[in-house]
Parts: structure tokens; C-alpha cells; sequence
């Protein structure tokens, strides 16, 4: 049996939890079986009406929202690979990423379809053939979501291999143009696992808020575990302090992810107050270095939260390295570093020779696990 595919997560969870409440998105509200019905009729309408095969690319362009969950839900089933494109691109940015990952289909919100469509017009002979539409909107498009959704049919996709690519992920870096990094069921499955041992285990009762970007690696790790946890997702469209202390309230959110910069724009509202936190368990963070500030004032105000750093990168599906709870005391030199490698990667420091240097020397941080990307995309 093939174990590292999403089937041997998705399927199982939406047996057990069938009546649940699984997706929360605004006034949408979804449990598990009407969320697995979608995304399986979703994985076969990617196929028979919009001819996706196996290792096509499929783009997103969207803000969070509960169908761009589904959306990668579905690809992970085999419904394509998915290549969420970052919203704060230029228009040549988007248009070298379609051209080199080769994408024919892209979904678009409303918020972002007429200037998706508009960049690929401006370029000339864009590869995109077929636009499909997240939600309303009077925008440029060649089919509605919730059309495709009904069109497909409720079978079991058929299983994808461990080393399928799943993901063509475009990142940045510091210099050149974005390079795509093509990652695999198998490296994702064990993204997922490393992080949840990490974490202690998962229960099924957790509220998770999805406020970072959904075209982001911080958040592949929850966008697969919780549904496959039996754990509630809510998901915000954009981040904005006032709307996610409200969601804390109203949802009982347990554990989320966040950016420094997001935690300080919280504390800084005017109608932060520490006890809006109050259902908070768990809070993740990381993709940025932790102001001290923001640290101490967290270990103060909100001392029964359990504070977790992540650190990883996009080729690594996400995850390399946590600092645990307990390493989060006032002035505990831990503080400053990253952590310990999770379970299953290999982590060392090294010269520019390669060779491993001792602790506390400078060196290049070299990483090695399954959790590893495939290639760069039509690069070396």
C-alpha cells in the first residue's frame, strides 16, 4: 500500500468525522462529508472538464478562502499540481512564472481575476487557456467554481505514486527571478509528520485559524494536517488585527501560525486585550525574526500559551527546525536560536568546504530529509 499520498490522511478523516464541522469561511460553514464531497468532485471535474492530467499545473490566485482549500485538497488527491501563485507579484512576475511552469488553468477570485487576466493579455500569447472563477464577481472568466464543483462526480480519485509532484511552489529568494520548487507527495506527507511529532500529536478538537497565505510554505503544514487531524479549520481571508481577535472570540481558535510582524500589529489595536486571547493554546510563529518586545511581552501577558517557533523554507515543504514551549522562559539563551532539527531531518553547520563545524562556530546551515524538494523547475 502506498502510504506517503494524501488518500491515506484525507479519506480516512472524512469517514470518521463525517458529521463535524470541518471549514468555517465567514458565513460558509462546511463538516467533513459535504468538505470530502467537494473536494472529490473538484479532483474529477479538474480532469474531465478542464482536461488537468496527471503533473499538469494548475495555478491559484486568490485570497484565503474555504474553496482554495478545497483546491489544494483536490490537487493532493491528484487533481493537478498546484501552483499558488504570491498575490503581491508584479505583472512580468506572473507572467514568467505561468510561462516557465507551463500552466494552462488558472483560478482567480474576484479580487484578483481582472488583473490576473489583464497581466496575461499585456504579456501576449499567454499558455493560460481556461479561467475559472472562486466566488461572484462581474470579471473576466471561462468558468464559475461552483459549476466545476457540480460537473464532477464523487469517485475516489485514483491514488497518485509517493513520488508524484504535487506542489510547483515559486519562490523568491534574494536574487534573480523566482525559481519553482517542484515537491512531491512523499516530501509533503512527511512535512506533515515531522510537524505533528513535533508537536506533541494533534488532537481532533483543535479550531485552527488559516491567516497566513495560503500561496505560502508556512502554511502547507496545517492546511493538511488539521483536516486529516479531524480538527476544525476557519479560515480568513486576508489578515487584519481587528478580524482575527474577533475570530478568536467568536470561533474559539486554539492554534494558529503567525508572522512577527502579525503578532505586533495585534497587540498594537486598540482593542487588543490579552484575555481576547483566551481559547489561544498554541501559537506558532516564524518566517521572520522575533522581536524581543514582542516576545516578552507575550510571555507576560499571555503565559498559558504554549509558544512555538518554526523555521524552514520552501524547499524543505517547510519545516526543518522548532523551539519547544519550554525554551520559551524569559532570558533563556534558547531564545535566541531556532531550535532542534524535527524529527527526521539532519542538520548541521558547515565551512565552505563542507566540512561540519563545532558548536558555536558560523558557518551554512545544511539540511538533509525525505521532506526535500524534487528539483528546482527547469533548472540545474
Amino acid at each position: 500500500m502506498k502510504e506517503l499520498i494524501y488518500h491515506r490522511l484525507f479519506y480516512p478523516a472524512v469517514e470518521r468525522y463525517a458529521n463535524k464541522e470541518a471549514i468555517v469561511d465567514g458565513a460558509y460553514r462546511a463538516d467533513f462529508a459535504t468538505h470530502g464531497e467537494r473536494v472529490t468532485r473538484l479532483a474529477n471535474a479538474m480532469g474531465t472538464e478542464l482536461g488537468v492530467g496527471k503533473g499538469d499545473r494548475v495555478a491559484i490566485m486568490a485570497l484565503n478562502s474555504a474553496s482554495y482549500l478545497e483546491l489544494y485538497h483536490a490537487c493532493y488527491l491528484g487533481g493537478g499540481v498546484v501552483n499558488p501563485l504570491n498575490l503581491r507579484l508584479a505583472g512580468p512576475e506572473l507572467d514568467y512564472i505561468v510561462r516557465d511552469s507551463g500552466t494552462e488553468v488558472a483560478f482567480v477570485d474576484g479580487f484578483f481575476a481582472e488583473a490576473f487576466v489583464k497581466a496575461m493579455e499585456a504579456a501576449g500569447d499567454s499558455p493560460i487557456r481556461t479561467v475559472v472563477l472562486i466566488g461572484p464577481g462581474d470579471v473576466p472568466h471561462d468558468v464559475a467554481f461552483e459549476d466545476l464543483v457540480a460537473a464532477g462526480n464523487t469517485a475516489t480519485p485514483p491514488e497518485p505514486d509517493e513520488d508524484d509532484p504535487v506542489v510547483l511552489m515559486y519562490t523568491g529568494g534574494t536574487t534573480g527571478l523566482p525559481k519553482g520548487v517542484l515537491l512531491q507527495q512523499r516530501a509533503e506527507m512527511l512535512n506533515v509528520y515531522h510537524v505533528v511529532i513535533g508537536l506533541g500529536g494533534m488532537s481532533d478538537d483543535e479550531v485552527f485559524l488559516s491567516q497566513t497565505p495560503l500561496f505560502h510554505a508556512a502554511s502547507m503544514a496545517s492546511l493538511l494536517a488539521i483536516p486529516a487531524t479531524g480538527s476544525k479549520m476557519v479560515t480568513i481571508p486576508a489578515f487584519d488585527p481587528g478580524g482575527v481577535m474577533n475570530l478568536f472570540e467568536a470561533e474559539g481558535i486554539t492554534q494558529t501560525v503567525m508572522v512577527p510582524t502579525m503578532i505586533g500589529l495585534c497587540i498594537q489595536h486598540p482593542e487588543y486585550k490579552p484575555e481576547r486571547l483566551a481559547s489561544l493554546r498554541d501559537l506558532i510563529y516564524g518566517a521572520s525574526p522575533m522581536p524581543e518586545a514582542i516576545l516578552n511581552h507575550l510571555l507576560e501577558h499571555v503565559p498559558d500559551v504554549n509558544l512555538l517557533q518554526g523555521y524552514g523554507m520552501t524547499e524543505c515543504s517547510s519545516v526543518l527546525t522548532l523551539l519547544q514551549p519550554e525554551d520559551h522562559v524569559a532570558g533563556n539563551p534558547r531564545l535566541r536560536s531556532v531550535g532542534q532539527p524535527v524529527f527526521g531531518v539532519n542538520l548541521c553547520i558547515q565551512d565552505e568546504s563542507g566540512n561540519k563545524l563545532p558548536t558555536g562556530e558560523i558557518g551554512e546551515v545544511c539540511a538533509r530529509g525525505g521532506n526535500y524538494m524534487r528539483e528546482y523547475w527547469n533548472k540545474p
